[in-house]
């Protein structure tokens, strides 16, 4: 496997991209709260950062996660950030691109 296809398979990973929206450049400038809603009504959040113009946006890797996966309770500045909301129509998380029916959402 080159270096290529580990490039394509890490931005397929962390990226969600808005087909939708007219082409532009994505500038990833706001801090989101992305909440996806798996097949078993499970919520697992994750930090993003969303384009100013669509609905795109990818994730804020940490050492050791790079789907930025929050595994604690969210705190209370967490809870204040605006929120997306995402649904998996399989039991896991594969890739944020695999997502559907991705929106704003009002509740955390």
């Amino acid at each position: 496997m080159g270096h290529l296809h580990l490039r394509k398979l890490l931005i397929s990973e962390t990226m969600y991209k808005d087909k939708k929206a007219p082409k532009h450049k994505c500038v990833f400038e706001k801090h989101y709260i992305l909440k996806v809603i798996d097949q078993s009504n499970i919520i697992n959040y994750y930090n993003v950062t969303k384009c100013n113009q669509c609905l795109s946006f990818k994730s804020i890797p940490e050492e050791g996660n790079i789907q930025g996966h929050i595994f604690h309770e969210l705190s209370d500045e967490e809870r204040k950030l605006p929120a997306i909301e995402g649904f998996c129509k399989h039991y896991y998380l594969m890739a944020f691109s695999k997502l559907e029916n991705v929106s704003y959402s009002d509740r955390l």
